[in-house]
């Protein structure tokens, strides 16, 4: 019997999702193949393949924190990799927080449930499903405790998991995690462990208060089936600073990965070969390329940004002069402290000592400092400024990008800025605009 759903302007993204979780398998459209997203990346093949190989480990330690700059490109590293993992018929819940309002647990949970359901379309893990899964006796007993209603004796066992896994009674998030780990622990002599992954992650610290509870239920889920079961590999993928800090608050294991910016080299690169030939009516003067390094930097999106704004005004000029605007007014912001609304905690700092903050990251060499001696010259409150500035995000923490090599074969450097020697974290402004702006700024200073 087919389930009727409603036109989209009628009812909510998270009721979509939840009739599309609980449509029956034999429903959906099978997929033979999945496309690889992105294929075109452009020197991303270092990231993709330490990924990979992170990936199929077996036995998973920790979760993953894929993080690095803002616009460097990590959705698009993800959404490449997860082309891959489902072209090779490797399970893989991918959920993208920016693309949908996710600020519920409900939400979260429709979506859960819908990815799963997803993974089970390609021929490959259908087959894995309907066969392998239905003669495991430990899947067979799993199921059978799921409530009186559920009898696999009368047929498949993973048939009569679905139907209970799509039932509209189960909505609550803890109730579905609960379902998909018992999925997990009754399937783990499947091929190759699951792998999730949290776009945009840092969405999850929005949730209301209320949800708490849920939150917590998820955090845990995450570390029990990496580290304490080794069931599935969890990705959260982030650009905000202070999800990190979050996470540690609550003791949660994790190793952290880091994609970085593409080197000047690699950023005029990119530039020449998969931006301005989209725009051959507007030429790039060579005098042009300095300025739009120093406000675009190595981000490969700022870098597109920049060819869309010239395509609009038909004027490299103008394009790099509107970035420049832009970030202009983002960086003044936090000279007045007391305006900034944008999170619940108040700002911590003065307007002194983001004017110090300015000229200590433009004095700096490569504009960087490390964490450690930026709390030292803030003072005795260096520490809790420090950590305003980063849960505002008017400062950023940055790891050295651990998923390519430092150099290549040639010598040259591949990291678009040198690692600490000593392998601390390191603190600059956001983005390149910001930190052409705050040379600005402190010139203005100085001459006023």
């Amino acid at each position: 019997m087919s389930v009727a759903l409603q036109e989209p302007s009628e009812i909510s993204a998270v009721q979509q999702e939840v009739q599309l979780a609980s449509l029956p398998l034999g429903e959906l459209p099978e997929d033979e193949g999945y496309e690889i997203v992105n294929t075109e990346l452009f020197d991303r093949k270092m990231e993709l393949e330490r990924l990979a190989r992170l990936l199929k480990y077996p036995a998973p330690s920790d979760i993953i924190v894929l993080t690095g700059p803002p616009d460097a490109g990590k959705t698009a590293v993800l959404q490449q990799a997860v082309g891959r993992r489902k072209s090779e018929a490797r399970a893989t819940l991918y959920i993208n927080c920016r693309e949908k309002d996710y600020m519920s647990s409900q939400a979260f949970a429709a979506q859960f449930k819908f990815q799963l359901i997803e993974q089970f379309r390609s021929k490959a893990l259908k087959d894995f499903a309907f066969t392998t899964l239905d003669s495991l006796s430990e899947f067979r007993s799993f199921v059978m405790r799921l409530g009186p209603t559920v009898s696999p004796i009368r047929g498949s066992a993973f048939k009569q998991f679905l139907q209970h896994f799509q039932s509209p009674s189960i909505t609550a998030l803890d109730d579905v995690l609960k379902d998909f780990v018992g999925f997990l622990r009754a399937c783990k002599k499947g091929p190759v462990l699951p792998t999730i992954i949290i776009d945009e992650a840092s969405q999850l610290q929005q949730w209301k208060e209320s949800e708490n509870n849920q939150l917590d239920a998820l955090l845990r889920f995450f570390v029990l089936v990496t580290k304490e079961a080794k069931l599935a590999h969890v990705v959260l993928a982030t650009s905000e600073s202070f999800f990190e800090y979050w996470l540690r608050v609550g003791h949660h294991r994790f190793t952290v990965r880091v994609i970085g910016d593409f080197t000047e080299k690699l950023a005029k690169e990119f530039f020449s070969k998969h931006c301005v030939p989209n725009l051959s009516e507007v030429l790039v003067p060579s005098y042009e390329w300095q300025k739009i390094w120093e406000v675009c930097g190595g981000r490969p999106k700022l870098l597109l940004a920049c060819v869309e704004r010239a395509a609009e005004t038909l004027n490299w000029t103008d394009a790099v002069q509107s970035h420049i605007d832009d970030a202009m007014r983002a960086t003044t912001q936090p000279l007045h402290p007391a305006c900034l609304t944008t999170r619940t905690e108040k700002p911590l700092w003065t307007t002194a000592e983001f004017k110090k903050v300015m000229k200590i990251l433009t004095d700096a060499p490569h504009n960087a400092v490390a964490e450690p001696d930026m709390q030292a010259m803030l003072g005795g409150r260096g520490d809790e400024i420090l950590r305003s500035f980063i849960l505002h995000n008017v400062l950023h923490v940055r790891h050295a990008a651990d998923l390519r090599n430092k150099v290549d074969a040639h010598g040259n450097s591949l990291l678009d800025i040198p690692a600490d020697p000593q392998g601390r974290k390191i603190i600059t402004a956001v983005s390149p605009a910001q930190q052409f702006a705050m040379k600005r700024l402190v010139d203005q200073l100085l001459t006023s």
